[in-house]
């Protein structure tokens, strides 16, 4: 009786971790090495750039089988924006970098900035680039970045933290607890809620249909309006932190959280893990079927 159910113990001990390696399929890569990653850009060449706390950018063209660490270091980067060729931006506490090798090597482009602690950045499809920063809210340039202009008509307080924008070409930011839009390519902002939360939005994304995510401290929300309306659109996330999202190519959304990776296959009614639930996630990106996620420790890639 002992040697059965040691054996039933020991069978139903091997079903659960297949079971946990079935629903976990990720590879924890070789590094980087520099602290927590917060931002990633996925190209569809094979790059991808990590943006780490305190550390700086390190990039990889093999699926992370090999870091390298870029000039830009020391500093904490919170995001990437991806213009014309090989052409990025990073949103770091230093300001904007802007790197013409796809990431190898990086210069600050930050004059006009008051204030650079820079949360968010993202290129308009006008080529014009958008800042969120930390206490100074909005900026923009139309110079890639050698210079800068506050750009904070509409916007009562200026605590800044993401960006995001709408297939026809409306940008958002996530504003002291509130959203805001503007229809002139950053230039002026009108509230763009009547009934969202107070609560702090780290990402904003949309997908081709022009429906808006927002992901917030406390969960998801969905707007189908223009940001005029909000419904909640977590369910299974059990309130959560969030910290990021992305759209795969096959219209799956994909939520980073403290308490690992979620999916939603349906517009975010209904979400699921996806794993790393030991870990927390700060950032996710994809590209040609390679999802990748960001957090403490290093990077991890699911295909």
């Amino acid at each position: 009786m002992t040697i059965l159910l040691l054996i039933v113990i020991v069978a139903g001990a091997s079903a659960h971790r297949a079971q946990a390696m079935n629903s976990d399929d990720w590879n924890h890569t070789d590094g980087p090495y520099g602290g927590s990653v917060q931002a990633l850009h996925v190209g569809p060449d094979g790059l991808i750039l990590a943006g780490t706390l305190s550390h700086g950018v390190y990039f990889t063209s093999n699926q992370g089988e090999n870091w390298l660490q870029t000039n830009l270091d020391g500093v904490s980067v919170f995001g990437f924006a991806k213009s014309v060729g090989e052409t990025f931006f990073a949103a770091t506490q230093d300001g904007v970098y802007r790197s013409r090798d796809n990431g190898r090597s990086w210069r600050r482009t930050s004059g006009g900035m008051d204030e650079t602690r820079v949360q968010s950045i993202m290129v308009h499809e006008s080529g014009r680039l958008i800042a969120a920063t930390l206490v100074g809210g909005i900026y923009i340039s139309d110079d890639e970045g050698m210079s800068w202009t506050a750009a904070n008509e509409g916007i009562p307080l200026k605590f800044a933290y993401t960006l995001g924008s709408h297939p026809d070409g409306e940008i958002y930011a996530g504003v002291t607890n509130r959203i805001f839009r503007s229809d002139d390519r950053g230039e002026t902002w009108t509230e763009a809620e009547s009934d969202f939360p107070p609560v702090r939005t780290r990402a904003i994304i949309s997908n081709d249909d022009g429906v808006l995510f927002a992901a917030t401290q406390t969960g998801i929300y969905r707007s189908s309006d223009r940001g005029e309306n909000w419904e909640e659109a977590d369910n299974g996330l059990s309130g959560l932190e969030l910290y990021d999202l992305v759209i795969t190519h096959e219209n799956v959304l994909v939520a980073a959280t403290r308490e690992g990776v979620f999916r939603s296959l349906d517009n975010g009614d209904t979400w699921d893990s996806l794993g790393l639930s030991e870990h927390p996630i700060y950032a996710v990106g994809c590209s040609a079927g390679l999802l990748v996620a960001g957090g403490n420790p290093g990077v991890f890639i699911r295909q």
